[in-house]
């Protein structure tokens, strides 16, 4: 990025930099607000918090698996550049590579957790990790007490790996963000 001819200073005392075209086109968490995004987080907490609760089916479980693996490489992405815009790096963007490598992840850690009973039960155990936060909210606010930490439920269907493909969207969606602005050809 081109320093201000001007003289001009920033707020911390550096040389303040002149606006491109592309510092105005893209801003931390962009991703997670594409329609598609919002679309798979809306699915996301719907199914789990009506559809699963009201009306648990087959259908419930596989719309969790292909929401989630639509807005998790996604969110993972966003979650790096909001990172690395908050620890002010100069070039916090990232490319629609590193959401193709996520993608790529993210579908392998799906097939081992439906596929290999122990990575079914390190996602179980994980997860509950990862939810005891929310969960404890939850009871606090209700005044039910402070839960133990529990596992989370895995129904490990191998019909559930039909979803894979849907890991093409997330992709698809980092191109039509990221790509337009990016300034990084090699990504990560």
């Amino acid at each position: 990025m081109p320093v201000s001819s001007s003289g001009s200073r920033g707020d911390d005392g550096s040389p303040a930099v002149e606006a491109s075209e592309h510092d105005s086109a893209r801003v931390p968490g962009d991703l997670l607000l594409h329609p598609v995004a919002i679309m798979a987080l809306v699915l996301v907490i719907f199914n789990d918090r009506v559809l699963k609760v009201d009306y648990p089916s087959e259908l419930s479980g596989k719309l969790s698996d292909f929401a989630g693996l639509v807005y998790f490489p996604l969110f993972a992405v966003a979650a790096v550049e909001a990172l690395r815009w908050l620890v002010r790096r100069n070039r916090w963007e990232l490319t629609s590579r590193a959401v193709v490598n996520v993608a790529v992840v993210t579908g392998l850690i799906f097939v081992a957790i439906k596929v290999w009973y122990p990575a079914g039960e390190a996602y179980r155990s994980v997860m509950g990790a990862v939810m005891y936060p929310i969960s404890l909210a939850g009871n606090l606010v209700r005044g039910d007490g402070v839960p133990e930490l529990a596992r989370v439920a895995l129904v490990a269907d191998r019909f559930d790996l039909l979803a894979i493909p849907v890991l093409l969207l997330p992709v698809w969606v980092a191109r039509r963000v990221m790509d337009a602005s990016s300034i990084d050809p090699t990504g990560i």
